[in-house]
């Protein structure tokens, strides 16, 4: 690292609201690691960072494309996974790709800037995908929140509003099909939807989804 004894850290993610509210739990820690960004996926980076810390939200099953673009980047020094999938081939296929790291989204703030530092000195941190929880202190932000869908509803939302198959959803997030099929009925009774063309529409209008993506999905 350089001089700055803190890890310089940026969050990063497609969707605005999952940026700011990791960002938002990681603040307090000021002291400890230096937060310097919060970026969405094809945005430019303020600065060198030593570790980019890459939210899976509505992005799982493609944690290889995603982190050979930010390793790809030369001002990103390393980069770890934060997610709720600890399947072993999530897990393996980021490790394999380059991720220093595959952290837990159940772990909390405190200790997950204890692993921000293990990864930021050159230790692989690979986090049980269970933990003490959260406290509401601690709850980050995410799509569709505030049309009261879970975060994994609104993930699965997300992927479909994308055109993404029944199938395609439950490869990606290494779930069934029927799983995927459970989600979406649940999603749709919340949001007053009928079919995936409301969905679709429905989804594009809410700014909490507003995503940057270079291929203009």
């Amino acid at each position: 690292m350089a001089d700055n004894p803190r890890p310089r850290v940026a969050v990063v993610n497609d969707y605005e609201v999952v940026v700011a509210g990791l960002a938002s739990i990681l603040a307090p820690f000021d002291d400890r690691i230096d937060l310097v960004d919060a970026f969405l996926i094809d945005e430019p980076i303020d600065g060198p960072v030593d570790l980019a810390l890459y939210d899976t939200f509505g992005r799982q099953g493609l944690e290889e494309v995603q982190l050979a673009k930010l390793l790809g980047r030369p001002e990103v020094h390393r980069v770890a996974v934060y997610s709720f999938n600890f399947d072993d081939d999530a897990v393996g296929a980021a490790l394999e790709a380059g991720a220093a790291g595959y952290l837990s989204k159940a772990t909390p703030a405190k200790e997950l800037v204890d692993q921000l530092e293990q990864l930021a000195k050159g230790e692989q941190v690979v986090s049980g995908p269970h933990g003490p929880g959260r406290s509401p202190k601690e709850d980050r932000g995410w799509p569709g929140r505030d049309l009261g869908l879970s975060e994994r509803e609104a993930e699965v939302v997300a992927l479909a509003a994308l055109g993404r198959r029944n199938a395609d959803i439950a490869e990606a997030l290494f779930v069934s099909v029927d799983t995927v099929k459970t989600h979406l009925a649940r999603s749709f009774r919340k949001l007053g939807v009928h079919n995936r063309t409301e969905l679709s529409a429905l989804i594009h209008r809410r700014q909490s989804f507003r995503r940057l993506l270079p291929d203009g999905e």
